[in-house]
């Protein structure tokens, strides 16, 4: 079943609504973005270098992702951890909510009687929304041979499709960035690796056959469990001594499938993306229905290690089991793919940075 069909049975009815210092401080989590973006500038003559490219560094023969290892932790670290892992079960935890705006426009789009008109009016009602939709439209993901400033016109170039996948970017950008109860500074890291995250997916689409805006969703979303990883963090620290980086990435990669699932379930996302989100680091097996998916996550998450948006790791990708699983080995468009990669995501996150 596509992941869209599982719109006209949820909505429905009315929906209810390396040693760093600590990551909390803004000045901190500024100085470790930096040297991502820095990386990632064109004119690095490594980038440009297409006999040493980015995605085959000299020396390197790591071709499976690496997990991240548990670094020595505090006392108040390892309680953090445990307090995480008890939360497991989801008791004594508030979900994240889907904002109305999107669930009201999500019920719009599930009604084959309506017309982009009232979407668009749906839509109008909501600001934030509003600039969101003119933003997407004119992203690199959608844009046209002219920029679009009417809501109309985004709405009629967007799509159905696109407009629903933009309902949950919107719903996981909320989700991330409440009004208050989170480091804002460290939830741009993970929204920035979040976005970079499907933009590659969405690039993979054009060698994997998946609908592209599918491949999008599952990027944006498959990590969604850092929020609650984030938030709980984030109660504990208001009182206690902060974490350094290393460790807060390390509980997020220990966590946030399993925390992923508990949002997954609370927002009645279909079975396919929940099972996505709730498992995408072990290798899938054969007759596994999504083993393309799951692959194309694993290559995905060692491109945003090697680009800077997630723990620093280094493969050799063209070789990486991934791509021979995908059966993209060899193939010079796949290369020319990686090459234009990084301007891609930059020019992506650009146009959809968060507004402070």
């Amino acid at each position: 079943m596509g992941f869209w069909n599982w719109f006209s049975e949820i909505f429905s009815s009315s929906a209810t609504e390396e040693s760093n210092p600590s990551f909390g401080a803004s000045s901190s989590a500024v100085a470790v973005l930096e040297p991502s973006r820095r990386a990632l500038r064109f004119g690095d003559p490594d980038l440009e270098n297409r006999e040493n490219p980015w995605w085959a560094p000299p020396e390197v023969v790591d071709v499976d992702p690496r997990p991240i290892v548990a670094p020595e932790m505090s006392a108040e670290a390892l309680a953090i951890e445990n307090l995480l892992v008890s939360h497991f079960d989801g008791h004594d935890l508030t979900m994240p909510p889907m904002p109305r705006a999107a669930e009201r426009v999500l019920a719009r789009l599930r009604d084959s009687q309506s017309t982009m008109a009232e979407v668009a009016r749906d839509i109008s009602e909501d600001q934030v929304m509003a600039a969101e939709v003119l933003r997407m439209s004119n992203s690199v993901f959608y844009r046209g041979t002219e920029k679009i400033t009417s809501l109309q016109s985004s709405v009629t170039r967007l799509g159905t499709h696109a407009l629903r996948t933009l309902m949950m970017h919107q719903s996981l950008r909320s989700a991330m960035f409440p009004k208050s109860g989170v480091d804002r500074d460290v939830a741009e890291r993970l929204w920035r690796r979040s976005l970079a995250s499907g933009c590659v997916m969405r690039g993979l689409a054009e060698f994997t056959k998946l609908d592209p805006d599918d491949a999008l969703l599952i990027g944006l979303m498959h990590d969604i469990g850092n929020v609650l990883v984030l938030r709980i963090t984030h109660e504990r620290q208001v009182m206690q001594t902060r974490l350094d980086w290393g460790t807060f990435e390390y509980l997020c990669f220990e966590c946030h499938q399993e925390f992923g699932e508990l949002i997954a379930e609370a927002w009645k996302l279909p079975s396919e993306l929940k099972s996505l989100i709730s498992n995408h680091h072990a290798c899938p097996n054969p007759e596994d229905p999504l083993r393309v998916q799951r692959w194309m996550l694993m290559l995905t998450d060692m491109v945003n290690q090697m680009l800077g948006y997630d723990v620093e790791a280094q493969y050799d990708l063209m070789r990486s089991r991934p791509v021979m699983e995908l059966g993209l080995l060899g193939r010079s468009d796949f290369e020319d793919f990686f090459g234009r990669l990084p301007e891609e995501i930059e020019e992506m996150l650009a146009s959809l940075e968060v507004r402070k």
